[in-house]
C-alpha cells in the first residue's frame, strides 16, 4: 500500500486496479484516503470476496450433487461455452445458467444472512415505528425463504433467476449482498470468482452427495459447523 501510494502520488498511473483507485481517491473534504482506511477497505474486500465465496462454492457443489438434473444442465452449458479451454472474465455473461445456480444457492444459503443498519430518521414500517438512531437488522436468510414471495421456498430451483422471473419480483426479495450505498463492496468479485471457479470444477468433475444434513452456524457469515462432503468423479 505504501509503495502504491507513493507511486500514484508522484505520477498517477491511470491504472484501474483496486489499490491504484484507492491510492488516488479522496474523501468528501478533498483529502486523500489514509493508508489505514485503504488497508481497511482492502481487508474487507478480500475477506468478503474470498472467505464467503469459498463457503458459497462448497454449498453449491452440495446442491449440484443432490440435484443431478441441475448438474447436467450446468455441465452442458460449460461444455458448450468453453469447449475445454480455461474460462476468462469475458465468459461470465456467456454462463447465465451457472449464474442462476449461484444466485439460487445464495438465496437458500446467503453468505451474510443478516445485515445491520442504523435508522437515520423516524420511519413507519407496517404497524411498527422505528425511531431515529435505532439499530435495525434485516435478514436475507428470512426474506429469501418467505412463501409469499417465493413459491416452494425450500426447493432448489435455479430457474427462479431467469430474467423474466427476476423482473417480476420486488427489488429486495433477494439481497445476499445487502443493498443501497452500503452494499457489499466485494459482491462483483465474489460472483466473478465463484462463476469461473465453478465452471472449471464442472469442466473436470461430476459430483455425488455424501453428506445430506448440513449443520450451519449463522454468525457474521454463514458457515457449516460440520462436513459438507461430495464425491468427485473425473469426467472423460
Amino acid at each position: 500500500i505504501s509503495a502504491r501510494r507513493a507511486e500514484e502520488s508522484a505520477d498517477p498511473t491511470g491504472r484501474n486496479d483496486m489499490l491504484s483507485l484507492l491510492a488516488r481517491a479522496h474523501d468528501d473534504d478533498g483529502k486523500p484516503i489514509s493508508a489505514e482506511e485503504t488497508r481497511n477497505q482492502v481487508l474487507v474486500f478480500l475477506v468478503t470476496g474470498h472467505e464467503s465465496t469459498a463457503t458459497t462454492l462448497g454449498l453449491t457443489l452440495h446442491l449440484l450433487a443432490s440435484h443431478p438434473e441441475v448438474q447436467a444442465r450446468a455441465h452442458q452449458e460449460v461444455d458448450r461455452v468453453l469447449s475445454g479451454r480455461e474460462p476468462v472474465a469475458e465468459d461470465l455473461e456467456k454462463l447465465p445458467y451457472l449464474t442462476q445456480v449461484l444466485k439460487e444457492t445464495l438465496r437458500l444459503y446467503p453468505a451474510a444472512p443478516a445485515q445491520g443498519r442504523i435508522a437515520t430518521e423516524d420511519v413507519r414500517v407496517g404497524s411498527f415505528t422505528i425511531p431515529a438512531g435505532a439499530d435495525v437488522v434485516v435478514s436475507s436468510g428470512v426474506v429469501q425463504r418467505r412463501p409469499d414471495i417465493w413459491e416452494d421456498p425450500d426447493t432448489f430451483d435455479p430457474d427462479r433467476f431467469l430474467p423474466e422471473h427476476e423482473a417480476a419480483r420486488p427489488r429486495y426479495a433477494w439481497f445476499p449482498f445487502g443493498g443501497g450505498p452500503r452494499a457489499c463492496i466485494g459482491q462483483h468479485l465474489a460472483m466473478l470468482n465463484a462463476t469461473l471457479t465453478l465452471s472449471v470444477l464442472l469442466q473436470n468433475y461430476s459430483f455425488t452427495a455424501v453428506d445430506t444434513d448440513i449443520p450451519l452456524n449463522t454468525g457474521i457469515t454463514l458457515r457449516p459447523t460440520g462436513q459438507v462432503r461430495c464425491r468427485l468423479t473425473p469426467r472423460t
